[in-house]
């Protein structure tokens, strides 16, 4: 299941801030540093994070990003959310308009299967779950 390069970076970012943990603010210019994020596209992905209420920012000298919540209570599906990204449930893979259980492409029983799973992955997954089983090699970058 691919999803935008805008959800994969909001992922990558939350999951960052999930591995680093700290109760200092990270910097926009170390968040791109760290998850290899453009600059001036990681604002635009912190700003609708921030607007969700899933980071706060902190303006100043030490200023940057911290996460909202505890880690426990950010799921995936928050985050893409956040980021504009919805799970077309209608979607034919098979480039069908009128595609389901009643007139199904030749892919509807596994593409439903498909995003049915990566729905339950999203709703269930939180950050915790990612901090827990980051795993040796896992952003060997993020380590302070």
């Amino acid at each position: 299941m691919l999803i935008s390069q805008t959800a994969e970076y909001a992922l990558r970012v939350t999951a960052q801030l999930a591995i680093l943990d700290t109760q200092a603010s990270v910097s926009r210019e170390e968040l791109a540093k760290l998850t290899k994020i453009p600059v001036h596209f990681l604002a635009k992905i912190m700003r609708r994070l921030t607007t969700s209420k899933i980071v706060n920012a902190r303006r100043g000298v030490n200023g940057g990003f911290i996460l909202a919540r505890p880690l426990n209570r950010i799921n995936m599906l928050d985050v893409l959310q956040a980021v504009g990204y919805e799970i077309d449930v209608d979607h034919c893979a098979f480039g069908g308009s009128k595609c389901g259980s009643a007139k199904p492409c030749p892919l509807h029983g596994v593409w439903r299967d498909a995003k049915e799973s990566f729905n339950t992955w999203a709703e269930r997954t939180t950050l915790a779950d990612i901090k827990r089983k980051q795993g040796i090699g896992a952003f060997p970058h993020a380590r302070r």
